[in-house]
This record gives structure tokens, sequence and C-alpha cells, in this order.
């Protein structure tokens, strides 16, 4: 059987550019190199496209990223060379068979890179432009969960409070707010990530639980175990979950598995799986759970369609080794890109075969 060419989509122009970065060079040290021929296509914090090689599996490459985007040529997601007065602006890329983005936050989780890959054909793993966005999107999230308990957001809301960008994550422009004196910073600071703001309750004296699915909406769907992280003060921070080791999330202090009751367990698990289906994901998420001491009481708390190191760990604690988790995701993103072929997306008419007798000085007349 031959190798898939497999391109790793990463970087872009996203406050979680670095963290993107860790969980890209992890997944190309656990590909198959006997299955995947890897493609490593970096996006500098400019936008700018730059076709990589072997060098790029070495985290050292990426200790100057403004060097890094000077010293190796830039490209475009065609095959094609694109060259203009007889000068090549870019290479052209070897044929690819698959897509894999490992992007966090904004121009790549959101839905954006997801948009080009479609109108590209391409397939790619991971969930659709649909579900990418509401997954970055706290606000139209917590429209489509209407079904599991939630957090009271909004207004006329009790102190202590969360204020958060709208489209973020890695707990980037986050505040909690205790008093009306401190609102004011608070929302200054999340709308320098966003023009969108959202304000919740916070759960005072609950843990935080979060949870894997993996599957293809649609079908069936498996969970992982459960995990509780463990922050440092009131909010597992961006230093929390990225700067406790050169890991990434893999190296954030966690509980595996979760000390929570197995029903418990339970209904996080199903609850995982309605977030999961609600916002037509596939491939794989994480669900974030906020628990009461006595168990009684489960809210959620978001999905995440990227998660940082893709959640590997606790689909290694629930006997699927990271290797393995990027095989089914590949079969899951082949399987996904196969049903959509099916579908009818042109029409055969004749709709333009007098368009030429319509015009008149110019103008379509009906």
């Amino acid at each position: 059987m031959s190798k898939l060419n497999i391109a790793i989509l990463y970087g872009s122009r996203s406050t979680e550019h670095e963290v993107s970065i860790i969980t890209a060079l992890q997944v190309m040290h656990n590909l198959d190199k006997a299955k995947y021929n890897l493609l490593p296509i970096y996006i500098s914090k400019s936008g700018q496209w730059v076709l990589g090689n072997e060098d790029f599996l070495d985290p050292k490459l990426y200790k100057n990223l403004d060097l890094l985007a000077q010293n190796y040529p830039e490209t475009t997601l065609t095959h094609k060379t694109i060259a203009k007065a007889g000068l090549t602006l870019s290479l052209p890329l070897p044929k690819i068979d698959i897509v894999f983005p490992v992007f966090h936050g904004t121009f790549g989780e959101d839905g954006t890179i997801q948009g080009l890959l479609e109108m590209a054909n391409l397939p790619y793993v991971g969930c659709g432009v649909l579900a990418s966005a509401i997954g970055m999107d706290k606000l139209a999230q917590k429209k489509l969960f209407s079904e599991i308990p939630q957090v009271k957001y909004g207004s006329n809301l009790k102190f202590p409070v969360f204020v958060k960008p709208c489209n973020g994550g890695s707990s980037i422009g986050i505040t909690k707010v205790r008093n009306a004196k401190e609102l004011k910073d608070a929302l200054e600071v999340a709308k320098c990530y966003d023009r969108r703001v959202i304000i919740e309750e916070s759960a005072e004296g609950f843990k935080e639980i979060n949870i894997s699915v993996l599957g293809n909406s649609g079908s069936d769907l498996k969970t992982s175990v459960c995990e509780q992280p463990v922050p440092s003060k009131d909010i597992l921070s961006y230093s929390d979950k990225y700067q406790s080791g050169s890991k990434g999330m893999a190296s954030a202090k966690r509980l595996i598995p979760a000390p929570i009751k197995p029903a418990t367990a339970a209904k996080i698990a199903e609850y995982a799986k309605v977030a999961f289906a609600a916002i037509d994901a596939s491939g794989l998420a994480r669900v974030d759970f906020l628990v009461s001491p006595d168990e009684k009481t489960i809210y959620i708390n978001e999905i995440n369609t990227i998660p940082g190191s893709l959640a590997f760990y606790l689909w290694e604690t629930s006997g699927l080794k990271f290797p393995q988790l990027l095989d089914e995701l590949i079969r899951l993103a082949l399987e996904k890109h196969a049903a959509r072929a099916r579908l009818i997306h042109a029409f055969p008419t004749n709709i333009l075969a007098n368009l030429g007798d319509t015009l008149k000085g110019g103008k379509l007349k009906g």
C-alpha cells in the first residue's frame, strides 16, 4: 500500500501561534512514517505560507520565527508554480492526499482554513466550517447547548463573574471579576481580543472536568476517560496549560482519570456527545464541564474542536496510543470527505443557453 501524502498546516495569525507549533510537532513526531509522507506547511504570524521539510520536525528551528519565515520558500495551496514577469513567487506543492490542520485560535481553528480546504476539495482532519466556527464562538455555543445545563450568562448576574472574549482560547483575555469596579477593566481586556464579549457567573467551588469525543456526527461516537485539570489560581491560566513544561497541554497538571463517581463520568460522556452532535462536529473535540462538589450539578463550559495536544493524553489513558489516534482521525477525515463527495454539488441546467438574447442595452431584462 502506497504512503499517503499528508500536509500538516499550523501556526497562523493567532494569539495561540506558539501553542499550535507545539501541537503540530507532537503530531508530526507521532505520525507513522511508514504510512505517511509528511509535508509541513507553517503559516507565519504575518500570514506567510512557508513550505517545510524534515528540518521542521526539530523544535530548535522555532526559536527564531522571523528567521524561519525568511530562510524557507513560500508556497500556496496549489500544485502549480505561481510566476510573474519570469520570477517564481512561490513553489508548487506536491500532490496532497489529506490535510491535517493543527491550529489553535483564530485563522485556523475557527472555520477559515476549513472553508479554504472545502473550496480546494481537499480532505482534511477534524471539524468542518460550521462546527469549527461555533467551536470558537462561546456565545453561539451556548445558544446550541440549550439542552445541557449551563452557568448563567448575559446580564443581571451575581458577582463573581468571568469576562471572556467570545472568540478565543487558552484562557487568553479572560478575567475573573469580583465587583463592579473591576468590570470595566476586564471588559477592556476582553475587547482587545474580540469585538464581542461574554459575561458568565462563576460557579464557585465547582471543579473543571474535561472529556474528549472521537468520531463523526451521525455515527457511533466514542468518549475518553475524564480529567480534572489542577489550576494554580481561580482559573486554569495560559501558564498552567503551557508553561509548566515543553509538551503543551500534555504538561499541564491534571488528575487522570478524574476523581469523580462513575455515574458522574457517564453523565458527562452523555452530555459531551450531545454537544459534539449539536455543532455537527467531526474527528475529535474536547468538551469542558464544571461539576459541583457533591456532583449533583454539571454545567457544560465549552467545546474545543482542536484541543491543545489533541487531548492525546486522555486517549492514551483510554487505551488508544497517540499514533493510533492519528490514524483514526485520518480515517474519519477520509470517510467524511467520501460521504460529501457522494452529495450533489452541481445541477445541470440550460438557464444560460439564451443569455445573450436577454441582454438589451447592457442590462438583463426579466
